[in-house]
């Protein structure tokens, strides 16, 4: 379902941007807040997986007169998280850096007296400003890298004026967006009924959310998001 609600997102970039350019007959200038991005002849959503194997950074690009291409990673406006491809792509990225993340985040569930079967609260490490940079941006193995962040709505509008089409979302730099932003790893559950678990997966890195006795889901998913609750949970690593 988020996938879907995601995509509503990326394709009503898409066809704004095409509508308009088709109308308008020239290169047109794509506003979204206060960032405008300029001589673009097309829009098309990102196809196929990074080189990796994970979900690639990029959901949409913008293609400009020149022939250089835009590339655009598309969030929703209610606690983004910041980058794509999951673990795989945190490892990518970053050999090790998730890995040392969940042993020390396994290591805090202990000390703080969690066993086998326990229903735990989600963990939270914040990232080091020496690697926001690589982790919002993302590379070509990954699909990347981006040029912008679209935070907006799931359900794009837009208004034309001249060669300017004005979607009803924002474009952020998203080079000043991570130097500008606290980062944080956030381990969270697949589904609501996971156990706190002992287990290591394949490769030997702590699984730490066992089997969903309802829908049978088995680990944990870790995105990055650039803010946290009050009284979230935190590691260092």
């Amino acid at each position: 379902m988020a996938g879907l609600i995601s995509e509503r997102q990326e394709t009503g970039v898409v066809e704004a941007v095409n509508a308009h350019y088709a109308d308008f007959g020239k290169p047109i200038n794509v506003v979204a807040g206060s960032i405008t991005v300029t001589n673009v002849i097309s829009a098309n959503k990102f196809m196929g997986r990074a080189s990796s194997g994970s979900e690639p950074y990029t959901d949409v690009v913008l293609t400009k007169a020149n022939g250089f291409r835009v590339n655009i990673s598309n969030k929703g406006t209610s606690a983004p998280s910041m980058a794509g491809g999951g673990l795989r792509g945190l490892e990518t990225l970053i050999p090790g850096f998730s890995n040392r993340f969940l042993d020390a985040a396994l290591q805090k569930y202990q000390d703080m007296g969690y066993k086998e079967g326990d229903q735990i609260p989600d963990m939270y490490g914040r990232v080091s400003d020496s690697l926001k940079e690589t982790i919002v941006l993302g590379d070509a193995a990954m699909g990347g890298p981006i040029q912008y962040l679209y935070i907006g709505p799931m359900d794009v509008t837009y208004t034309t004026s001249g060669r300017n089409v004005r979607l009803n979302g924002r474009f952020h730099d998203a080079k000043r967006y991570a130097n500008d932003h606290n980062l944080f790893l956030r381990l969270r559950k697949r589904r609501k009924d996971q156990p706190f678990t002992l287990e290591r997966d394949s490769r030997g890195v702590p699984l730490i959310l066992g089997k969903s006795p309802t829908a049978g889901d088995k680990g944990r998913r870790i995105v990055i998001v650039s803010s946290i609750p009050s009284n979230a949970v935190q590691v260092e690593f």
